[in-house]
């Protein structure tokens, strides 16, 4: 089977990791942050400060060393042992990252996981299309329903942006989780 996968949120735990940059760039407590749920991903507009100005003075920088989600990276090499072509799918580009592949190739050689292709691309979907992927996980909400509107398997990945969303999505809370659907389903 062709697996589709995420980085941020879903591979590593990104929204943690950054917070202590975002407290740094914005000039707020990092307690602050943690206490309100605050990062890349919903820094306040009233902080003057948005994703894509954080991510040109970040990104190269600290994404590199995010760290793994527990059990990411043992469920990859699992499903890669298994015989899955694992793609890496994520939003990343030019806007955010001197060179998004390069960036994102450190990052997966650093945490260890394996995968057959890399692909840097705002849609999701078509990227999912173009590799013939038959599973896709993501935590972003968007991202799910774009793909499985193309008829593409998905799993969403239980995080802290989506956690209280009602959606008609099948859903993991861990990687152990995404590794036994994959087992009942092949």
């Amino acid at each position: 089977m062709v697996i589709g996968i995420d980085i941020d949120d879903t591979l590593t735990d990104t929204f943690s990791y950054f917070q202590q940059y975002v407290a740094e760039a914005c000039g707020m407590p990092l307690e602050y942050l943690v206490e309100h749920d605050i990062s890349y991903e919903n820094i306040p507009s009233d902080w003057k400060m948005d994703i894509f100005t954080f991510a040109r003075n970040y990104f190269d920088r600290i994404v590199p060393s995010t760290p793994a989600k527990e059990g990411a990276v043992e469920a990859v090499r699992e499903l890669k042992r298994l015989g899955h072509r694992i793609v890496i799918i994520t939003a990343r580009s030019n806007r955010g990252y001197t060179d998004p592949y390069a960036t994102t190739r450190k990052e997966l050689e650093n945490i260890g996981v394996p995968y057959d292709r890399l692909i840097c691309s705002w849609s999701k979907a078509e990227a999912c299309l173009d590799e013939h992927v038959e599973l896709f996980i993501d935590d972003n909400v968007d991202n799910v329903r774009n793909v499985a509107a193309v008829d593409v398997d998905t799993i969403l990945f239980s995080s802290r942006v989506n956690r209280n969303l009602h959606v008609p999505f099948r859903r993991a809370e861990s990687w152990a989780d995404i590794l036994s659907y994959v087992k009942e389903r092949s």
